[in-house]
């Protein structure tokens, strides 16, 4: 399915982009075609303008000077009283002759001489652009009037190579936006990659979330649906007593796994009222291990408190869930470690933290499941589950801990074991 999502996904935002991307280029292409159009049309109207100067001024006016104006293929015809001059007759072939032929035809009917204008009182010039079978020419028609005689000429600036710059400068950007589209989709593809891996990692969690939870729960209704079957039978009162007692301790698991989902659906929703006093700490901690001493005691556990002295515990928190922190993390020490072993509660001051502790001397947790054991549902493995635990404690702890800006980290104990840290920032 995410699979799915990131593919269109991809495409969705490449897309856009590539869109963005053409829309720039197109317009980046706009402004250098008409900068390149500007600077040719400026080229052409200076060698305009030096046939102009040439034929008022120059009396050299010979085959070298129009061969250079006939460079390339443009095409430069002069008449002088209407009359095609010598040069033009020798050296145009039939083919600029024909093309000539039909400007003249073009120019009487789309540009008549009422459309030239006038640049001194003895010349008179148009400039218009020409299309033929393809090529494309700017073209000046101008008249200088020299006291007896009137010299005419046609200039015919020829625009292929022009347009061949462009069309490759075109092809050029095409080459560059498809290129941009690949590096587009690809970036799109891990960028996408990389929003969805939690999105999946959650879906995941979820999953499994609710496999454990559906095995959680049907385990105290199959014990309530044989236990149901047992009583229609009417057994003996003793085994009566036993059904009830078993269907009566599943309802007390059942209740608080219950309790425990709703607390944790709360806090991850902020839906969870915290209510922020001034606590002792010391006090705090002192009240927790007076409470599981005797319980340890009856496990055979050591269980010691250790306090550091000479500070102030005074921290803005609530009391009541920082119990249920250190509650959690005591039941889950007495749980899981061996008899005739010991279990440390600290609590000391460092570096404006309040630092609490749960130190044990167990089997301790490998480090690849040190950052899972805060998932919910989450057990290391079969030789630590435990009946009493659904693997949801210390998620509770981790949520609480953010609540209050702190945070819970667990490390090995030296000497075997593990050791939860929770610390609280003093404010």
């Amino acid at each position: 399915m995410f699979h799915k999502i990131q593919i269109k996904l991809s495409f969705i935002c490449c897309s856009i982009t590539a869109i963005i991307v053409l829309f720039i280029i197109l317009c980046c292409l706009h402004v250098s075609e008409r900068n390149m159009y500007g600077q040719e049309k400026a080229l052409f109207l200076l060698k305009a303008g030096t046939i102009s100067s040439d034929l008022h001024f120059s009396e050299n006016i010979d085959i070298q000077w129009y061969q250079r104006q006939h460079m390339g293929k443009n095409i430069l015809s002069i008449e002088v009283n209407g009359i095609p001059a010598t040069l033009s007759t020798i050296l145009l072939s039939e083919q600029e002759q024909a093309i000539l032929q039909e400007l003249t035809e073009y120019i009487e009917r789309e540009h008549p001489a009422d459309d030239s204008t006038g640049i001194s009182p003895n010349t008179r010039q148009q400039s218009f652009s020409y299309t033929r079978n393809g090529s494309r020419f700017l073209v000046m028609k101008a008249v200088l009037k020299e006291k007896e005689q009137e010299i005419a000429y046609t200039y015919l600036y020829n625009l292929d190579e022009f347009y061949g710059k462009i069309n490759r400068q075109r092809l050029g950007f095409l080459l560059i936006w498809l290129v941009s589209i690949l590096i587009l989709y690809l970036f799109s593809h891990s960028f996408t990659s990389h929003v969805l891996k939690p999105l999946a990692k959650n879906d995941e969690n979820q999953r499994h979330f609710v496999a454990v939870a559906s095995h959680e729960l049907r385990s105290p209704l199959a014990v309530f649906k044989t236990g149901l079957s047992i009583l229609k039978h009417k057994p003996e009162p003793t085994k009566k007593t036993h059904i009830f007692t078993l269907m009566e301790n599943e309802m007390s698991r059942m209740e608080r796994l219950i309790e425990d989902l709703l607390c944790l659906s709360k806090m991850e929703n902020a839906e969870f009222l915290f209510h922020f006093e001034r606590t002792d700490l010391a006090i705090l901690t002192t009240a927790v291990y007076e409470k599981y001493a005797a319980l340890a005691e009856s496990r055979n556990l050591s269980l010691s408190l250790s306090i550091a002295a000479g500070y102030d515990y005074n921290c803005l928190c609530d009391s009541q869930r920082i119990e249920q922190t250190v509650i959690i993390l005591l039941d889950n020490a007495l749980s899981y470690t061996p008899s005739g072993q010991s279990i440390t509660l600290n609590l000391y001051y460092s570096h404006k933290k309040y630092y609490l502790q749960v130190i044990d001397s167990g089997k301790g947790i490998p480090d690849s499941e040190k950052d899972k054991i805060f998932d919910k549902f989450y057990q290391v493995n079969s030789s630590h589950s435990h009946k009493e635990h659904f693997g949801l404690g210390l998620s509770i702890a981790r949520e609480i801990c953010r609540k209050h800006g702190g945070k819970i980290s667990v490390s090995d104990t030296l000497g075997g074991g593990s050791t939860f840290t929770l610390s609280l920032p003093k404010n």
